[in-house]
């Protein structure tokens, strides 16, 4: 498939089983494990890397860092993995740039399917870490009204994950169509980015 990993990670049992996991489920891609997120760049940036996925616990990771080399390798997804995270420090990652986030109690299923939605382009943060259930429902907010019809059923099947060609082939759209709603809904949504979009639409009921 000529795709390629980074796993980052500085505990080598669990880096080298998301590596195997990997593998097993696409054959065809090429790997690469680092200890340190230094490590990672240093590797990313002799070889294209499609996907990175890094373990938040690792020695100066923050959203900080998180947000730099979002920038720096613009356009190659990343899913960090952690022991636990509060609802502030999900937002903080997904903010900086970030498409998914996983706990390291998840499944293989849980890691392949997470893996699979962002190499397709989309998104994956489990609701409940980024919006724990309160008993006062917010006020729904003002961008909310504003959508039309058709940029809600977009908004919503990106929420739920899906890339622009299978939300376009879901709604009987073109490709090129369901960019310019997207562009439109995060304008009005005030959205850096798609997955801070998704997350807001899931604060807002759009699911």
């Amino acid at each position: 498939m000529g795709m390629r990993i980074l796993v980052a990670d500085d505990h080598p049992l669990y880096r080298g089983e998301v590596a195997g996991q990997i593998v097993k489920f696409y054959p065809g891609a090429t790997v690469a494990e680092a200890s340190s997120l230094e490590e990672a760049k240093a590797l990313a940036r002799v070889s294209h890397t499609g996907l990175f996925i890094l373990n938040y616990n690792m020695p100066g990771m923050s959203a900080e860092a998180i947000a730099t080399l979002a920038g720096e390798f613009d356009g190659s997804p990343i899913l960090v993995v952690a022991d636990q995270a509060s609802a502030a420090e999900v937002q903080a990652i997904i903010r900086s740039g970030a498409q998914g986030y996983l706990s390291k109690t998840a499944t293989r299923e849980q890691l392949t399917h997470t893996v699979h939605m962002l190499l397709a382009g989309g998104t994956s943060v489990p609701a409940e870490l980024l919006f724990p259930i309160t008993e006062e429902p917010e006020r729904a907010p003002a961008w909310l009204t504003s959508l039309t019809p058709r940029e809600t059923d977009v908004l919503r099947a990106a929420t739920r994950g899906l890339s622009n060609k299978e939300i376009a082939r879901e709604l009987d759209l073109a490709e090129v169509t369901v960019k310019f709603h997207l562009s439109a809904i995060f304008r009005k949504m005030n959205a850096r980015s798609r997955t801070e979009a998704a997350m807001l639409a899931t604060r807002a009921g759009i699911t």
